[in-house]
């Protein structure tokens, strides 16, 4: 992958991937600025994707804001990453927030009565996804890629508008459609609205260009890991949750902890429980099996669990 880190405005080859994210940020800019004056809101974790996005910004001139999702479950040492990240970004005067969740996972697990799975995935909700008043009305910018996942590659696209809250996106691609981006620029005025200029970049793209910037990347990555996020998300594979739970065994022995609260829980509610304790439940969470498990979202039924 070729790219035109020296000179952006002057690209060697037309569409070439870190160039169309270019034009896509900046042809939105004035929206984002009309939506609000500090520009587009950066949602950040600091691992790779959300760095390059972070980067193309920059390159861009565009104006813009970074907001960071506190969880309480990352990985220590990305934390400490995004720490630094936020600081370099104050010191070239962008704004950055820290925004603190409602209710931790561990509170969340003893509400809901059962961990996380991969079609019940209600943390989400609570530790990422919620609006929050530090965005204000920001065009959201997103790390976002199809390539991620099968999931992904089918709801995912550069620019989408949440209608009207109720996550129902409308899938719009940057410059096909002149229609399209009407609607995305003026109809859904109060709906909310995101870009993702990553949408179609697969991990080739995002190393070759880390490469080609000298962006640094967080030390995990050269640990071995491929994907930085919660630790023991049910979006990874079981291998991948037992590495973090290998590399991280306070989080393992918490997660033990709080399934034997649910499961006594469960008892004073008189409700079913299918495992003797929270050792015997996490083993069983932590298979694929039990992550591709059927339930009724709307009665939170998780393998004869109903509240």
């Amino acid at each position: 992958m070729s790219l035109s880190l020296a000179q952006p405005e002057a690209p060697a080859l037309r569409g070439q991937p870190d160039e169309e994210a270019i034009r896509m940020i900046r042809e939105f800019e004035p929206l984002a600025i009309q939506n609000d004056p500090r520009g587009y809101c950066v949602c950040t974790s600091e691992g790779k994707d959300s760095r390059v996005l972070g980067h193309l910004m920059r390159r861009a001139g565009a104006r813009h804001f970074y907001i960071h999702s506190i969880t309480g479950i990352d990985p220590p040492e990305l934390v400490y990453f995004q720490r630094r990240s936020f600081a370099a970004y104050q010191e070239m005067g962008l704004p950055v927030y820290d925004v603190m969740y409602d209710k931790s996972v561990w509170r969340l697990m003893l509400e809901k009565k059962c961990p996380p799975l991969r079609h019940m995935r209600w943390c989400c909700a609570h530790l990422k996804e919620r609006r929050t008043r530090e965005q204000g009305n920001a065009i959201l910018a997103l790390g976002v890629r199809r390539y991620e996942s099968v999931r992904r590659a089918k709801q995912r696209n550069e620019l989408e508008i949440d209608v009207y809250g109720k996550g129902k996106r409308g899938l719009i691609m940057a410059w096909d459609n002149c229609e399209s981006r009407r609607i995305f620029e003026a109809c859904y005025a109060q709906s909310e609205k995101r870009i993702n200029p990553l949408a179609y970049w697969p991990d080739s793209y995002i190393w070759d260009y880390s490469r080609e910037a000298g962006l640094e990347q967080c030390g995990l990555y050269g640990e071995g890991f491929h994907r930085l996020g919660c630790i023991g998300c049910p979006m990874a594979g079981e291998a991948v949750r037992r590495q973090e739970f290998e590399r991280w065994p306070g989080f393992y022995r918490l997660w033990i902890r709080v399934l034997d609260q649910v499961i006594a829980l469960r008892d004073q509610r008189g409700l079913k429980n299918n495992h003797a304790c929270g050792q015997a439940w996490f083993e069983w969470w932590i298979q694929d099996k039990a992550q591709e498990t059927y339930f009724d979202e709307n009665q939170m039924m998780l393998d004869g669990f109903v509240d």
